[in-house]
């Protein structure tokens, strides 16, 4: 499929990765995962990505960090980016972040193919 959408998924929980992975491969996405910061960022700059999937609490350097390099960067700042994160909302809802939406943990399948869904079907900016 040469028009398949590519997503990437940045979570140090592997069953997380894994479970996302394969909800989204099922729908017909294709899907890469890094688990650290700079390994999402060092495949951010090598490929280009439809929608970014990042969770917040990451070693070393926070998800927040991914966003920001994400959203200020030219060639990916209209690169939608979805948080998932077992943060309060309140919590979430005080702290700065140009991500484009958030899935609070746990979700289910079809909370995240949704999700995915609306924020692939929002047009992009050129």
């Amino acid at each position: 499929m040469n028009n398949q959408r590519k997503i990437l998924v940045i979570d140090d929980e592997i069953d997380l990765v894994n479970f996302m992975s394969t909800i989204l491969t099922k729908e017909g996405y294709s899907v890469e995962s890094a688990s650290t910061v700079p390994d999402g960022k060092e495949k951010i700059a090598q490929g280009k990505y439809d929608l970014v999937i990042s969770d917040i609490m990451l070693p070393f350097w926070g998800g927040f960090d991914l966003v920001d390099a994400v959203k200020e960067n030219p060639d990916t700042k209209d690169t939608p980016v979805l948080v998932v994160t077992g943060m309060d909302n309140s919590v979430l809802e005080s702290t700065h972040t140009f991500a484009d939406a958030c899935l609070t943990k746990p979700f289910s399948g079809i909370q995240l193919v949704d999700k995915v869904k609306e924020l692939l079907a929002k047009p992009v900016s050129k």
